[in-house]
């Protein structure tokens, strides 16, 4: 599976029945985003990192690395620990609901 599909679970979980297609859409949207967000913040930390010394695993290792990263940011995001993808979710979700008619 991708980092996409893997990280939707968190907010997945938090759907409810009363959703709609579209509804459900944004929170898998959501949370692919922060997934990737993630393993951009994760890759970006494992670069600052001095390579070098007796053990430094070569092509081998970054290759590890990299799936390592999608799959600690897959987690991340399907555990709702940041809840940014939820906080997006709300601030997309309101932006599409039309002000109610109130006299």
């Amino acid at each position: 599976m991708d980092i996409i599909s893997e990280a939707t679970a968190g907010l997945k979980g938090i759907n409810n029945s009363s959703d709609t297609l579209k509804e459900k859409k944004l929170r898998e949207a959501c949370a692919g985003f922060e997934a990737l967000m993630l393993k951009q913040i994760l890759s970006q930390a494992r670069q600052s990192v001095p390579k070098g010394g007796l053990l430094d695993g070569g092509y081998g290792e970054e290759m590890f690395q990299s799936i390592h990263d999608d799959q600690i940011a897959q987690k991340m995001a399907g555990s709702k620990g940041l809840g940014f993808g939820e906080m997006l979710y709300r601030q997309l979700s309101q932006a599409h609901v039309p002000p109610s008619k109130e006299k």
